[in-house]
């Protein structure tokens, strides 16, 4: 009896160390592209993605749980307690939902509530990786990530693909546009933001010449497909990741950063700036891309929105959802009209005219209010500002340069991903990646304990 015991706790001490933790993250990292290269061999579009991302959830929730019942006596950080609030909210919005059959059966790409559980248990196990060469591992599945999405994506910009896309099929398929391994021009625009901030983050700040020249080559190739997704919603990530790298080299200027490295960094910018430009006249000129999308910009601001609904139309129809979406808020405010179930704010209104639905909201953060409620939107604002925070701290008076460069890729990330967040849903085999930025953003090395204050770190480290 004994003897089993022993094994059952050194099976759970091996399932709650670090290193477990990394091959968790990098098992769901790889295994939503390269199972859905094999879904579309097989004629089967968006089949396993949720399944792997759900069972992450599955699996997270369980190893967490013996995480902290196993461990006495451990510190606890406010990621965990955010881990569990968010947990608690979005369980509380399934129960209460408004239509229980929509949240606990999904519609299409609605995600599942372990869904949401995985996304939390990954930002989590982020959190728990603070050894430097399994951070920097994780950077690299990063990369590898967006070679395989953007090698599909510059094939489709061509005509060529394994299968054709999930949604919008016509449209896309005969505007050449990229989707990569995401079924949606708008999904993998997203998506591109996030992986272009990591390959050309990691083309500014490398030490390693040959990795240099591959990430910058990367980077440029990755820009391409995001503007070939014609997604608008990724240019505003674009910018709000280069309006990031500007605003943060002042900073890091004025802060004494050394001078060498930072006016490195500053020519290897502009040496990215000019292949952008580059790539974004090449796309005009040779591919026409862009001008479609400039001139529909045009006429939305002029007031003919999309299918005629005057500014309700304007960004493809998102005035006009968000507004039914916020309508149905007074009714719904603690947990939301349920998990994931969006398209029932248009299908519950006795004035709705039936022009058309969407089962999400195209603003994440619009999407978890109305969704999930007042009490979740708080919670995933503060793990925001919370990460936030707590990145730009560890960028600035990180004494490690590769902590504080790995923080500087992963900053860029963030904000690139949260920008484009106010114009693009949620989906399940998107937003993974973006919880795990956050979750590495927030290593335990990197917050402070709940309870202790900044005169007992000091006075710690002192003895130390």
């Amino acid at each position: 009896m004994e003897q089993i015991k022993k094994r059952i706790s050194d099976f759970f001490e091996l399932i709650t160390s670090e290193r477990f933790f990394f091959y968790y993250i990098a098992f769901v990292m790889i295994a939503l592209p390269v199972t859905e290269i094999f879904d579309e061999l097989h004629s089967m579009i968006f089949a396993s993605q949720p399944i792997i991302v759900e069972m992450a959830g599955y699996f997270g929730i369980f190893i967490f749980a013996v995480h902290f019942l196993k461990h006495q006596g451990i510190k606890y950080y406010l990621s965990d307690l955010l881990y569990f609030l968010l947990f608690v909210f979005a369980v509380l919005s399934a129960v209460f939902s408004h239509n229980k059959y929509d949240t606990f059966h999904g519609f299409y790409y609605d995600e599942w509530l372990f869904n949401f559980v995985g996304y939390f248990s990954l930002m989590l196990a982020g959190t728990m990786i603070q050894d430097k060469q399994l951070r920097k591992k994780l950077i690299n599945i990063f990369i590898l990530v967006t070679v395989i999405q953007v090698s599909f994506g510059v094939l489709q910009t061509f005509g060529i693909s394994l299968r054709e896309c999930y949604f919008d099929t016509e449209i896309i398929m005969s505007a050449k546009r990229s989707y990569g391994l995401i079924q949606h021009s708008n999904w993998f625009g997203g998506l591109t933001v996030l992986l272009f901030a990591c390959t050309s983050g990691a083309f500014l700040y490398t030490q390693n010449k040959v990795m240099r020249n591959a990430c910058y080559i990367i980077s440029v190739i990755c820009f391409y497909t995001l503007i070939s997704a014609e997604a608008r919603l990724a240019w505003v990530g674009v910018f709000g990741y280069l309006l990031f790298l500007a605003v943060s080299i002042i900073v890091m200027k004025r802060k004494g950063l050394e001078k060498e490295k930072l006016m490195s960094i500053t020519k290897r910018l502009l040496v990215l700036l000019l292949g952008m430009a580059v790539v974004t006249v090449i796309a005009i000129v040779f591919f026409g891309r862009i001008i479609e999308r400039v001139q529909q910009t045009k006429t939305e601001m002029s007031g003919d929105g999309f299918i005629h609904m005057g500014r309700e139309g304007m960004g493809s129809g998102r005035v006009y959802i968000w507004k039914q979406g916020l309508k149905s808020v007074p009714d719904h405010w603690a947990f939301g009209i349920g998990l994931d179930n969006y398209r029932d704010v248009f299908l519950s209104d006795s004035e709705f005219d039936g022009m058309f639905t969407q089962g999400k909201g195209h603003n994440e953060y619009i999407h978890y209010l109305v969704t999930q409620g007042v009490f979740q939107l708080i919670t995933y604002l503060t793990l925001l500002i919370h990460t936030a925070v707590t990145g730009v701290k560890n960028v600035i008076r990180n004494d490690d340069n590769e902590e504080r460069y790995l923080n500087w890729i992963l900053m860029g990330m963030f904000f690139g991903y949260t920008a484009q967040a106010f114009f693009n849903s949620s989906v399940v085999n998107v937003v993974p990646y973006f919880w795990i930025t956050v979750g590495m953003l927030l290593t335990k090395k990197n917050q402070r304990p709940l309870g202790s204050s900044k005169k007992n770190r000091e006075s710690a480290a002192a003895k130390h």
